[in-house]
């Protein structure tokens, strides 16, 4: 009988805590899901009113200013502002704002754009003018080439994918100053990283066409500390906890020839990494998302093309620094997995949508995607993998202007 009495009080015990953590956990929940569907609403309601611009740059002959030109011109695209106060973050929908520095080679012609908010328009022209009086700058919104070709499975055949680091965010890629650009060597003796890219997208077709699109906005402190509630930390969090365990090495010091403990515990190969690092954080960093796709009429569609594109990005990497590596790329690992090959189907309109729209930091201005998530990389980065390049790119398709037509617009803002 005691047994009994037990039983059924632990049965009454166990009933009354799953009570309990339903009347908790419940409530919580429903408020969470409030406040998301809230949030994706007021976004979405602050996206529908902004309006946008592309630009196209058309550049000179003999263009030979390094990367680092363009490294300034990408420091002025940092724009931290944009969320305000809490009103404005979640009752305006504000947030902050980004940019899409592409570029695209149709039927092998090799063009530069930059996609932005209508309100940065002007300020994008002086600092580009400023960096590099002779170029041209035209606004083709009207004339979008992502938004005049559809998705037509029957005409056209499409492959994407996305590139991310390889290693972590803070760890740099391969640089133009590695490849001594800074210096503004000779154009004979320049090794520019840009030029196979601009090489590959210039060995395209008639009916083929390959676009590269680089989102960018001011990086932030996005991230909860580890072990904390509500402490945010940016990308240096993570970047100072790698360096103190390259540094805590176990030092071995020669007796004979003393030296730096600091110096010593690491070999010139880690030392190497370490410098990169901190050189690294003292740059300006953006979140970035990179998407490619290529496409082309399925009677010119090309297999060699999407490796050409694929490969396209593995100039910037290093064995001890940072690389990209493509992911995202629509498909399956088993067969059976998609017989019908609507959900390949789908994640290439999705990829196809998503670079349209200029889509990579919030799910609202385009409500459903198969995309991955944002990674960090600095001005100096950036400049590496877009920027102009000089008389060493002998591609005959990359669209250059004969001469200067007119001076910059006397009205454009100081």
């Amino acid at each position: 009988m005691d047994l009994i009495f037990s039983t059924n009080g632990l049965v009454l015990f166990a009933f009354k805590l799953l009570y309990l953590l339903i009347s908790i956990v419940v409530p919580i929940f429903i408020i969470k899901s409030f406040w998301k569907s809230w949030v994706s609403y007021v976004h979405a309601e602050f996206f529908a009113k902004q309006k946008y611009s592309v630009l196209e740059l058309r550049i000179p002959k003999g263009i030979t200013k390094s990367p680092l030109a363009m490294e300034v011109f990408i420091t002025s695209l940092f724009q931290p502002g944009g969320e305000g106060d809490l009103i404005g973050k979640y009752w305006d929908g504000s947030v902050r704002s980004w940019f899409s520095l592409e570029l695209v080679s149709i039927d092998g012609g090799v063009r530069f754009f930059i996609w932005t908010k209508e309100k940065f328009k002007d300020m994008i022209e002086t600092q580009l003018y400023s960096q590099f009086p002779d170029i041209e700058i035209a606004d083709v919104s009207d004339k979008d080439y992502a938004r005049a070709v559809p998705f037509d499975p029957d005409t056209y055949q499409y492959w994407g994918c996305e590139f991310v680091k390889s290693a972590a965010s803070h760890v740099p890629i391969k640089t133009y100053t590695a490849y001594k650009l800074h210096e503004d060597p000779k154009e004979e003796f320049k090794i520019d990283p840009i030029t196979p890219v601009i090489e590959f997208l210039g060995s395209l077709r008639k009916g083929e066409q390959a676009w590269i699109q680089i989102c960018i906005r001011a990086h932030g402190k996005d991230k909860i500390k580890p072990g904390t509630w509500f402490d945010k930390v940016d990308w240096k969090y993570e970047a100072n906890e790698d360096l103190k365990k390259r540094m805590k090495r176990d030092v071995k010091i020669d007796k004979e020839k003393p030296v730096n403990p600091n110096t010593m515990s690491l070999s010139k190969w880690e030392k190497e990494v370490v410098d990169s690092i901190e050189q690294n954080l003292s740059k300006i960093p953006f979140d970035c998302g990179i998407r490619a796709i290529y496409l082309a009429k399925t009677s010119a569609f090309r297999s060699s093309s999407v490796a050409g594109l694929s490969g396209s990005f593995r100039q910037y990497g290093a064995q001890n620094l940072n690389g990209f590596k493509a992911t995202k790329t629509p498909g399956v690992n088993y067969p059976w997995q998609d017989r019908s090959g609507k959900k390949v189907l789908g994640q290439k309109k999705s990829l196809f949508n998503k670079y349209k729209a200029r889509a990579f930091f919030y799910d609202e201005f385009i409500p459903t995607g198969y995309g991955g998530k944002p990674f960090v990389m600095t001005t100096e980065e950036l400049a590496t993998v877009y920027h102009f390049p000089g008389d060493v790119s002998k591609t005959p398709t990359l669209s250059r202007i004969t001469a200067k037509k007119a001076e910059p617009p006397s009205n454009l803002p100081i």
